[in-house]
């Protein structure tokens, strides 16, 4: 374990070189031992980085080592089971994880990340609070940042609704921040954990979010944003997630606000438009569909849908309708493998590996069926994975 925390302070949090090391040494401790050569064999290193590595000191690793296990924290490395799965294939993944709590289980959980603007508006509040409610009541895992604003909101509702949560923090375990979210910090671990890559004492600098902010979104199946400028780390967030696969839900919200510009943007690129935690779990009901519970009262995870009555007055008012697009027939050569997965297609765009679920056929055979079926004009592709007919 102490090799992995030198490794870890040598190159810092958010090291692609930790991959590289992986790949070619398997563990921290084999790598270690090109130390007595400065590291002149391994040719993936820079010297400013071979410097850092050379002046890195063992003992010191030691010494955080059981520093850190004496609070009560655990730290997980790459060469454990328990590491999490989420974060093994990703770019830069942490060489050491620092967690109060626990997270069992996560890997085979639904997990959303919340996020959205510290400095939010009470309907950005409202909102975060109500999707973090929701989550937790029918069973997902909360993510946040535990930062103030959107973060706060939906990770206080999801406590008091008694869910799990997981904070991911830009500092060290020992340091409260914000604050004010002392008691945040203090009930997140009883049901979940707070965990974060910098180590003990390590202060809340400006340059630490952007680096944390992989893993929240690697830890999940999708973020969601909530509010934010164009400039927010909230999108820093929301290109991590399409990056690493995930998928990118986005919350409507007032185009008078400049704090909706980023989920405006994020909507226009193919983000899955949320209004509430119900409409987030779609997407996962039937990959996860032992994890979610839809017997809480609908009128808690959808918003409750107008009568036909009331859909038909608007309609009238409105302009002509644009009708559902109609499934054409495919031609008669095509196997019976590409239709059945062009059965469970419609209009609403819907992801690859739901796609896999619900055929129950597997990854890369569906994989190919779409892109022939796209070839052939049926069908179209949307951001992340996501098909529709055309």
């Amino acid at each position: 374990m102490e090799f992995w925390i030198w490794l870890s302070n040598a190159l810092g949090a958010g090291s692609p070189r930790i991959n590289d090391i992986v790949a070619c040494f398997e563990t921290a401790e084999h790598f270690y031992a090109e130390k007595k050569t400065g590291f002149r064999h391994v040719e993936f290193l820079t010297a400013p980085e071979k410097q850092k590595l050379m002046d890195a000191s063992l003992s010191d690793a030691l010494r955080l080592k059981e520093r850190t296990l004496d609070k009560g924290y655990r730290i997980l490395t790459p060469d454990q089971k328990e590491y999490p799965n989420r974060l093994r294939n990703i770019y830069a993944m942490p060489a050491a994880l620092y967690i109060d709590g626990t997270l069992a289980g996560l890997d085979d959980n639904v997990a959303i990340t919340l996020v959205g603007a510290r400095k939010c508006s009470d309907y950005g509040r409202t909102v975060a609070a109500d999707l973090g409610r929701g989550l937790a009541r029918m069973g997902a895992v909360v993510i946040t940042g535990m930062a103030r604003g959107i973060d706060g909101a939906a990770h206080e509702a999801a406590l008091l609704a008694g869910g799990s949560t997981v904070a991911v923090l830009g500092c060290g375990l020992d340091i409260v921040y914000p604050p004010e979210h002392m008691t945040l910090r203090r009930e997140t671990p009883k049901r979940g954990a707070v965990i974060s890559e910098f180590p003990l004492g390590a202060k809340p600098e400006g340059f630490h979010f952007p680096i944390r902010n992989r893993l929240m979104s690697a830890l999940s199946l999708g973020v969601v944003v909530v509010e934010g400028e164009l400039s927010s780390g909230s999108l820093i967030t929301a290109n991590y997630a399409l990056e690493q696969g995930k998928d990118v839900f986005a919350v409507p919200g007032s185009v008078l606000s400049g704090l909706s510009k980023g989920p405006f943007r994020l909507l226009q690129a193919g983000a899955i438009p949320v209004s509430c935690a119900g409409d987030i779990l779609e997407e996962y009901r039937y990959r996860y569909a032992a994890k979610i519970d839809w017997r809480v009262p609908v009128e808690q995870n959808k918003r409750e849908k107008p009568s036909a009555e009331s859909r038909l007055k608007k309609a009238d008012l409105a302009q002509p309708v644009v009708p559902i697009r109609k499934k054409r027939d495919l031609p008669p050569e095509c196997d019976e493998n590409i239709r059945e997965i062009y059965e469970v297609l419609s209009e609403i765009p819907i992801n690859a590996d739901e796609i896999a679920a619900r055929t129950q056929k597997n990854p890369a055979e569906v994989l190919t069926a779409l892109s022939e079926l796209e070839i052939m004009g049926y069908i179209s592709a949307n951001a992340g994975k996501r098909f529709c007919i055309c």
